[in-house]
């Protein structure tokens, strides 16, 4: 598993990154998690339908994502996220 640099990864939060060619700002870094993840929020115009709790409608909002910071064996960067190599992220 990659060592990762926790305060280094705090410089993610507001970049902006391509998640699956899709261009995304990062919201929030759940770091706890292992590997960590990212939540990112879509840039482009387009919103989606946003469910409630209980699964109904509640209105138009940016599409958000959920994507873990490593690949599946925790020895690289998600390939989803092909900026991250260009950030300095280890220890």
């Amino acid at each position: 598993m990659l060592s990762l640099h926790p305060a280094k990864l705090q410089t993610l939060l507001g970049c902006s990154l391509l998640y699956q060619g899709i261009p995304c700002q990062v919201i929030e870094l759940l770091a706890e998690e292992e590997p960590p993840i990212l939540v990112l929020r879509a840039t482009h115009d387009r919103k989606v339908i946003q469910a409630n709790q209980y699964g109904d409608a509640s209105g138009w909002a940016p599409q958000t994502f959920t994507a873990p910071l490593l690949n599946v064996r925790g020895d690289r960067f998600n390939p989803d996220l092909p900026e991250l190599i260009g950030f300095d992220l280890l220890v």
